[in-house]
């Protein structure tokens, strides 16, 4: 017998909306939210909207700031760093793990996401790449086969999401990582694979602590 199929909801369809404009880079850090603007643009009530924001802000995405609003959690330079020291852990962690686990047919989808990445770098388009690393990194996760530790790194990479950095610097060391990481992957290499991760989460911090030393150089 045939599973029934689920009724999507228009909180639902409200939330999926939302995230796509975040990972969009649509609202910035510490930006705030127009619900009105929003259900009008979604074209519903104000009620799924609202409903969709306090889902993300118990992933502590937004927050409700009482008699002003919703805005977007607002993440620093430093708390960025901070953000990105605890992912390269885990994702180190994942990709030793993922090295004996993973499936031929991940890895096969990871190979088209790198084909897709490897256009993006050439025509340096940000945004398209930022989305296509959300995707690349979702099929890491979920071949780590330990639940709470990809459960984590989603939480983490939702809330790296809405701070918006300049990568054009590093794009193309980032998908080189990527490759290496499915090289260390497919021959079940599991020092190499935790290494191309490290390397990889190193690299934005470096460009963030450049450009704080710099601005702290000009004041």
């Amino acid at each position: 017998m045939a599973n029934k199929l689920q009724k999507v909801t228009l909180k639902e369809q409200a939330y999926q909306a939302l995230r796509e404009m975040i990972a969009s880079h649509r609202f910035s850090s510490g930006t705030w939210i127009n619900t009105e603007r929003l259900a009008d643009e979604l074209g519903v009530s104000r009620t799924p909207v609202w409903q969709a924001l306090k889902e993300l802000e118990k992933e502590g995405l937004v927050r409700h700031e009482p008699n002003r609003g919703i805005r977007m959690v607002e993440m620093t330079p430093e708390m960025a760093l901070d953000l990105y020291e605890v992912r390269g852990v885990l994702e180190a962690m994942a990709a030793r793990l993922a090295a004996g686990r993973i499936s031929a047919q991940t890895l096969k989808r990871m190979e088209t996401v790198l084909a897709k990445q490897k256009k993006l770098v050439a025509a340096d388009d940000q945004l398209g790449y930022s989305k296509s690393d959300f995707e690349f990194h979702a099929l890491l996760y979920g071949s780590c086969g330990n639940w709470l530790l990809r459960e984590l790194l989603d939480n983490i990479k939702s809330k790296a999401q809405p701070f918006g950095r300049d990568i054009t610097p590093v794009l193309a060391d980032l998908y080189e990582d990527h490759e290496k990481l499915v090289q260390a992957l497919k021959k079940g290499d599991a020092k190499a694979a935790a290494q191309a991760m490290r390397k990889h989460n190193n690299r934005l911090p470096r460009l963030m602590r450049h450009a704080l030393q710099k601005n702290k150089g000009r004041s």
